[in-house]
């Protein structure tokens, strides 16, 4: 099969009129309940035909006892069944002209020698998957977002309301839709998602097919993916430099395997053999991708992308940033992890260094670096914290030598009170990003956090985290 007729047929597993479900279960303890609530739950807008030779009723609607029972066409199929009875229902499919399949069942190629067999026989079967498409196995389906709370939800775990944004995520393990990513979500609800694709063992669909499709979505601007095996890396290389160059769309990777036995682990998970490290590396400096540490990082920085976009920030060529900070201490310790990373704190111009300087007292001149310790002149203007903080972010980022400003501030709800929103016309104003972290009183530093994401402003936890954020982030030209 071409790699354009893999790309072109994959609409049916986003856009589906129709779709059944295998599996279905009238118990709601069981993952074959949620999964057809999610459904449900997320007014997914075709027709939905729940399966189970047992027949009777879910969630108000009929259980068929076959495929043959339905009358209606079906064009995508869910199998959340034992991978011993997959052959005779991709059978059923393929005579129903069904056009896709999401095995999201366990117990292929990656299971030893039976799980291979039946590989070799779906293979043979879908006349090399000419006849179906197939998602899976061993994954958590797709999820969609159509619009806010809507879309296609065929995850097996249950699945909270999302907005619908520019960012999608495709994960060789189910972790993702089935945990992390409604973990991720909940924790920042303004963080809009378009996709989140499971791919599992890659029997038929590979990261390769999936990406190639989601580059040519005009709707979309940053793909985050974890891969624990290249199927075809040349082509993984080629497309992930056609998604950068030609449509400015920024991939984050997260690629698993590095060490001997991550590589085993993966191994066994999947059925593929990793690759080593230094291929890896090679991969990500070819390939314009920005390498996650770890799934922590991946949605930091898919986040971070995805916030700076809503917001009309410019891309950063120039790893270069000011430091405000209320504390000299926080500062040093910022300043001394840019250079770790290579994030410059320049020598302020002089016109923006003058405008600073009339914010402090005579005895304590600002730094001549990007290093603003804002506390003395907080003191000079008799406690006014709000204005001087906000005054040290925005000239500092008036300067030309200056892309980015990280703020290290305390927040008190009641003693030193700060509008964060008013960071909203600063940012808009010089279209560079504002990287905070911020500390105080917990709980009211969960309501500030509130705010943040009314803002799309992200809240970053550690020096570390801000500057290697922002460095991961910077483009090259």
């Amino acid at each position: 099969m071409t790699d354009q007729k893999k790309s072109t047929d994959l609409d049916v597993f986003f856009h589906s009129r129709s779709v059944a479900v295998f599996g279905a279960s009238t118990n709601p303890n069981k993952s074959g309940y949620k999964l057809v609530q999610n459904l449900i739950d997320h007014n997914y807008k075709g027709k939905i035909y729940p399966i189970n030779p047992k027949g009777g009723e879910i969630l108000g609607r009929k259980l068929y006892t076959s495929l043959s029972e339905v009358e209606g066409s079906v064009e995508l199929a869910i199998l959340y069944i034992p991978s011993s009875k997959a052959i005779q229902v991709l059978k059923d499919c393929i005579q129903k002209g069904v056009k896709g399949a999401i095995i999201e069942a366990a117990g292929f190629g990656e299971v030893g020698e039976e799980g291979k067999k039946l590989k070799e026989q779906i293979i043979a079967l879908t006349e090399n998957f000419t006849k179906i498409r197939v998602l899976g196995p061993n994954c958590t389906g797709i999820t969609f977002v159509e619009k806010d709370g809507e879309g296609f939800f065929s995850s097996f775990i249950p699945m909270g309301k999302t907005k619908a944004g520019s960012l999608a995520i495709v994960s060789q393990s189910g972790f993702i839709n089935g945990a992390y990513y409604p973990d991720f979500t909940s924790r920042n609800p303004n963080l809009g998602v378009r996709y989140v694709i499971t791919i599992g063992n890659k029997m038929d669909l590979d990261e390769n097919d999936i990406l190639e499709y989601l580059i040519h979505d005009k709707d979309l601007s940053t793909i985050g993916m974890y891969i624990e095996s290249f199927r075809d890396v040349r082509r993984f290389i080629k497309l992930c430099n056609e998604a950068y160059k030609n449509y400015g769309k920024r991939i984050v990777l997260l690629r698993s395997g590095l060490s001997s036995i991550g590589s085993n682990a993966t191994t066994s998970h999947t059925g593929a053999l990793a690759e080593k490290s230094e291929l890896i590396k090679a991969v990500i400096a070819q390939s314009h991708c920005i390498q996650a540490d770890d799934f922590w990082d991946l949605f930091n920085i898919t986040r971070t992308l995805s916030f700076m976009k809503d917001t009309n920030i410019k891309p950063i060529y120039d790893a270069s940033a000011c430091v405000v900070t209320i504390s000299g201490a926080a500062g040093a310790i910022m300043a001394d992890w840019s250079e770790k990373y290579g994030v410059k704190i320049p020598l302020l111009d002089d016109e923006t260094y003058s405008n600073l300087a009339k914010l402090y007292p005579p005895w304590m001149a600002p730094n001549k670096y990007a290093l603003i310790d804002y506390w003395p002149a907080v003191e000079n203007a008799k406690g006014d914290y709000q204005r001087i903080l906000l005054d040290c972010i925005d000239i500092g980022l008036s300067s030309p030598r200056i892309n980015a400003a990280f703020v290290a501030a305390y927040h008190n709800a009641t003693a030193w009170k700060v509008d964060w929103n008013l960071l909203k016309e600063i940012m808009a104003r010089h279209q560079k990003p504002i990287f905070i972290w911020l500390f105080g009183e917990y709980h009211e530093l969960v309501e500030a956090e509130k705010i943040f994401q009314e803002i799309k402003i992200p809240i970053y936890h550690s020096e570390r985290e801000i500057v290697q954020t922002f460095k991961k982030i910077v483009q090259l030209k």
